[in-house]
This record gives C-alpha cells, sequence and structure tokens, in this order.
C-alpha cells in the first residue's frame, strides 16, 4: 500500500453507539478514507494532564478485546482503542499490509486524534506493530506497554506457534471466545495467516536497541506462547526496557488478569519519560 500523511488522506467521520461498551465515557467512531475505513472506540474524558493511552490488539482480535482493562481505566485516563484495517468493525481494500504499513497506519491515526506522547499499549502481534511506530515516528510515543510480545524465538514455525497456541486454550478465561470467534470470522483465515506470517517474518530484535522510550515488557508466567525467559530477554535489549511479569497469568492478560495489567498501565502513565 502506499504511504500517505494526515494532510493527504480525506478522511470522513461518523459517531455511533457501540452497544458492547455501554458506559457513558464511550465514542464509538468510523473514520473513512478512500480505501479503508476504521473502527475506534474512545474515550475522551479522562484527565488531560496526563499522556493519552492508545491500544493496539493483537493477531485476528479486536480492539473489544481490552475492554475488561479499559474499564478499569477509563474513569481517569483518555482511551483511544481502533480496530486494525481488516480486523474487528474496521474494513480495508488493501489486501496485504505489512507491519510497517500497520505502524504507518497508525501514526497517521493518530497524528490526526493529535495523540502525541502517548502511552502505547500492544498485546502479542501489536507489539511488533508500536515497537515499529517507535522507531519510526518517536514524536507520538512516550512510552511503550508490551503485553505478551511476539515472536518468542523459540517458536520458529507455524507447527510450534499452532501447539503453543493450543496450549493456552484451557488457562483462557472460556468467555473470551464469545470475542474471538466473531473476530476471526470477520477477519477471514487469509488476512489472519497473511498477518502471522508478516509478524515471523519480522526481525523486532534489530530494532530494540533503537528504541529509546521507557518500555515495560510484559509476561505472563503461565504463558506457553511467550515464554518468561523472551519476555527479560528482550526488556535488556531495550535501552529503556524493565521486565514484568505476572503470576499466573497465561497469554491474553489484558482480558483474563485486566487488574494487574491496569496497575502495570497506570505506572507507564505516572512514569518521568
Amino acid at each position: 500500500m502506499s504511504c500517505r500523511t494526515p494532510e493527504t488522506i480525506a478522511w470522513r467521520w461518523t459517531d455511533v453507539i457501540d452497544p458492547g461498551w455501554p458506559d457513558r465515557h464511550w465514542t464509538g467512531e468510523f473514520l473513512t478514507t478512500d480505501d479503508t475505513t476504521w473502527y475506534a472506540r474512545i474515550d475522551g474524558e479522562g484527565r488531560p494532564d496526563l499522556p493519552p493511552v492508545v491500544m493496539i490488539h493483537g493477531l485476528v482480535v479486536s480492539g473489544a478485546y481490552f475492554r475488561p482493562v479499559a474499564r478499569r481505566l477509563d474513569k481517569e485516563l483518555r482511551l483511544f482503542i481502533p480496530d486494525l484495517p481488516g480486523f474487528g468493525r474496521s474494513t480495508t481494500r488493501v489486501k496485504n499490509w505489512s507491519l510497517a504499513d500497520y505502524a504507518d497506519a497508525i501514526a497517521s491515526w493518530m497524528h490526526l486524534h493529535g495523540l502525541n506522547g502517548a502511552v502505547l499499549v500492544g498485546n502479542s502481534l501489536g507489539c511488533q506493530m508500536i515497537t515499529l511506530l517507535a522507531v519510526r515516528h518517536p514524536e507520538l510515543v512516550r512510552s511503550l506497554v508490551l503485553v505478551a510480545p511476539t515472536m518468542d524465538p523459540q517458536s520458529d514455525s507455524l507447527a510450534e506457534i499452532a501447539a503453543r497456541a493450543l496450549m493456552d486454550v484451557p488457562r483462557e478465561r472460556p468467555s473470551i471466545w464469545q470475542i474471538w470467534i466473531p473476530d476471526f470470522f470477520r477477519a477471514g483465515p487469509r488476512r489472519a495467516l497473511q498477518a502471522l506470517l508478516a509478524g515471523m517474518d519480522d526481525h523486532q530484535e534489530n530494532r530494540l536497541e533503537c528504541i529509546t522510550q521507557h518500555s515495560l515488557v510484559v509476561g505472563g508466567e503461565d504463558d506457553p506462547i511467550i515464554s518468561v525467559n523472551w519476555v527479560r530477554t528482550m526488556a535488556a535489549r531495550i535501552p529503556n526496557g524493565e521486565a514484568v511479569i505476572l503470576p499466573g497469568a497465561a497469554h491474553a492478560m489484558n482480558y483474563s488478569d485486566p487488574k494487574a495489567l491496569a496497575a502495570v498501565i497506570h505506572r507507564a502513565v505516572y512514569a518521568t519519560p
């Protein structure tokens, strides 16, 4: 896809009510260009003296995946949770998106909303996108919270990734499938596989030393997909990185252990840059 700056894109807004996010603080927003429609859940009523928080979901799932942790933050913080193009309620006519395309598109979306100096929270594959964004668009990023960050070098094949994902299934809350299954069918297996292969082809380790922002790398003690060893190794390679291990947490800790993760996000928001 072509890279275009926010100034050259004709954006069109539509505000809606999201039935899955009933609190009065939240607005659902459709934002449309010629080839892509973004959907985002936004709570802009938090404290203006604190940095905004942008949450980027992982493979297949949508921003709805963040609801449990968002509900623990939305009384205080300004939260912006987009569905990435091709996932959830966001659509695109562009067939193939690289991780760099996603990172630049998120940056354009953030510029449009005036979200400079934000705390970026990524989950799983979303971590790879926001580490790219932090290097390519550093002015937008105050700090990073990298939650269960892919790709663990120990998972070097589709078969190994699939085996680890199956191990994670019984460790998650059963209610997560009410989000995961509809989101999978919205994205479709082709786009899901394309995104997974893009993540596998991304050499994230080569840019970690270029990330200057404070970064909390968060791992779950019981996550079979992302090992504690990788979380600690990744944090050590980021100049201002720190590993945080949540006891008893599995891969989808933003859903299954939202209280603990909300505390980590609070820490990132209040930390001195």
